[in-house]
């Protein structure tokens, strides 16, 4: 990711910098600064712009549109940590706790805006059909999270219901992104089509990864106690896979233990996915995904060294180790 550092991330941080947060009333921009502030890998935004390197070099006006990704993701997760009543986002005193709720509601409100605003940067020609775009992803984001509280309410879903939820609540995001650059170019439906699906199987090998980190990352590394989802009794894919496996009656006896059993019933299942390949299983997915999502942009025009740095950014973030 070093060539994204040295190059792009410096253009999104100068137009984050420099777009206009208002100061009063302070009660309310300045949760906003303080969220924005909050550190963080910008990675959507660097996917709009690397993807845009497949077909020219970004420009500043580039930068100030594609912020509204990152502008977006932050409006999301200050409302997501109010329903999951977080204490904590990348080590920090997330608002609505730093704050209060209503403060919280109100700052994630004001970055939806915002990211409209940022938007107004993409070329007029193309601004009518992007925002017809980023409103039918905004709206994917949301369908995504309240099938994710509606399945914390039942005792499993199918797996296929899964990946359909992580592909709207984390996946239609990170697929926009990397669409968002076809509009910057000003390309057609059919190459915007292209990298949208390259950025779904993206966002798709994301999670998933996510979910496997939580299992069987090394605590040393992730810097979070192991098993977080089991604890918290989430379904997540490994445990679902874990429920579909032709032994997942074993696995649903040591699950629906008294969750306050703790760290042992953690453990037991930890132990007991191992023992069958669930983590395996999980990286046969990702390897899937990523295979996909490579044949698709390897398919599409553009620059070829442009392709291989997205393509080490991808496997890099499918396979990261936190």
């Amino acid at each position: 990711m070093q060539y994204q550092i040295e190059n792009l991330l410096p253009l999104i941080e100068e137009a984050i910098s420099e777009f206009k947060i208002p100061v009063y009333p302070e009660s309310l921009y300045m949760p906003v600064n303080y969220f924005m502030g909050l550190p963080g890998k910008r990675i959507r935004p660097v996917f709009v712009l690397q993807a845009l390197e497949l077909f020219k070099k970004p420009e500043k006006k580039d930068a100030n549109a594609a912020i509204a990704t990152e502008l977006f993701h932050n409006f999301s997760l200050v409302h997501d940590d109010i329903m999951d009543k977080a204490d904590l986002r990348r080590g920090f005193e997330t608002v609505h706790k730093k704050w209060n709720e209503p403060t919280a509601l109100l700052t994630g409100d004001a970055l939806m805006i915002f990211a409209y605003q940022a938007l107004v940067f993409a070329p007029e020609k193309e601004l009518k059909s992007l925002l017809m775009r980023f409103n039918e992803m905004s709206l994917a984001v949301c369908e995504g999270q309240q099938m994710d509280m509606d399945f914390s309410n039942l005792p499993s879903v199918p797996v296929e219901d899964y990946l359909k939820m992580i592909d709207l609540k984390t996946g239609a995001l990170i697929a926009f992104s990397f669409e968002m650059a076809g509009f910057l170019a000003e390309k057609n439906e059919s190459i915007r089509k292209s990298l949208r699906e390259f950025g779904a199987s993206m966002g798709r090998c994301f999670q998933l990864r996510d979910d496997y980190l939580d299992l069987f990352g090394q605590e040393s590394v992730t810097g979070k106690k192991l098993g977080g989802d089991i604890g918290n009794s989430k379904l997540t894919y490994p445990v679902l896979c874990s429920m579909a496996h032709q032994k997942g009656s074993e696995f649903l006896s040591i699950w629906n233990q008294n969750p306050e059993s703790g760290q042992a019933r953690i453990d037991q299942c930890l132990k007991w996915m191992h023992k069958n390949e669930i983590p395996k299983i999980c990286i046969e997915l990702i390897d899937k995904e990523i295979k996909n999502g490579l044949t698709l942009l390897a398919g599409l025009e553009g620059n070829e060294e442009t392709k291989i740095r997205i393509e080490s950014l991808c496997r890099q973030l499918a396979y990261r180790d936190k």
